[in-house]
Parts: structure tokens; C-alpha cells; sequence
């Protein structure tokens, strides 16, 4: 039997959208894992990529969730996971780097499985913030409003 190829992923070519960018994230981390030989060059790259992401949505989005710091208690709960979560991922994102400084000093297979593994792990908690930014959006949007005099 001849084992299916495996849909290579192009590290070059990340996704516009933060929700697609996860999804990719995933998909070469996991092909990472299964030993695909990614320049380590590329690998840098996608992980620089990655982090920009996180804070360019961490910047766009941590002013909306802070105000709903105030709001009522099951919504307020729900902002603070959110802002930790933020908070969490800039550790991720050194760890990552660390990683890719294991790969770039002893560059095989274990330690590219190691690096891999921490991306899928990182994209399945990236994967649950989004769910949870999503739920919190539709609190936000059931709010009580305020009539403007």
C-alpha cells in the first residue's frame, strides 16, 4: 500500500485572517511533528508571523474587552479569561522562540517535534480564546443598553 502524500503547507504563504492563521499555525506544526523538513529559515519566519498576529489582535482587541471589566458578573468573568488568555500567549510566544532556538542550535528530528508540538498545542489554545472572544461578543451584543439622553 502507498501511503497518501501529505498536503505540504506553505510557510511563505500565511493566511490574511487571524481565525485562518490558526488554522495554518496548526497545520505546519503538525507537519512538523511528522518530520517535514522545513528550512529553519521558513520556520522563523512563520513563527515572527505568528507572533505579530497575537499582538496585533491582542492590541485591537484588549480595549473592548477591558471595558466589559465593569459589566455584569457572567460577562465580566468571561473578559478576565479573555485578558489572562492575552496575557498567557506573550509567555507562549517566548516559549515558541525558545523552541526554534533548540531547532536552530541542534537541528533534527526531536527537537522539530518538539517545536511542532508546542505550535499544535498553542493553536488548540489559540483555537478555545476564540470561542471564548466569540461568546463574550455575543454577551456584549444581549447587553442591556443604556438610553443616550
Amino acid at each position: 500500500m502507498v501511503p497518501a502524500p501529505r498536503p505540504v503547507v506553505d510557510l511563505r504563504s500565511p493566511p490574511p485572517s487571524f481565525d485562518d492563521l490558526i488554522d495554518w499555525l496548526e497545520s505546519w506544526s503538525y507537519a512538523l511533528v511528522l518530520l517535514e523538513n522545513y528550512p529553519v529559515a521558513d520556520l522563523r519566519a512563520a513563527i515572527m508571523t505568528v507572533g505579530s498576529a497575537l499582538r496585533a489582535h491582542r492590541a485591537s482587541t484588549d480595549p473592548w474587552v477591558t471595558e466589559l471589566l465593569g459589566a455584569e458578573e457572567e460577562t465580566s468573568r468571561t473578559a478576565r479569561v479573555v485578558l489572562h488568555d492575552h496575557e498567557w500567549f506573550v509567555t507562549s510566544l517566548d516559549q515558541f522562540d525558545w523552541f526554534l532556538r533548540v531547532v536552530e542550535g541542534e537541528n533534527h528530528g526531536g527537537h522539530r517535534q518538539a517545536l511542532g508540538q508546542y505550535g499544535r498545542v498553542l493553536a488548540e489554545a489559540l483555537r478555545r480564546h476564540r470561542h471564548d472572544e466569540r461568546g463574550l461578543a455575543a454577551q456584549d451584543a444581549a447587553r442591556p443598553r443604556r438610553a443616550v439622553p
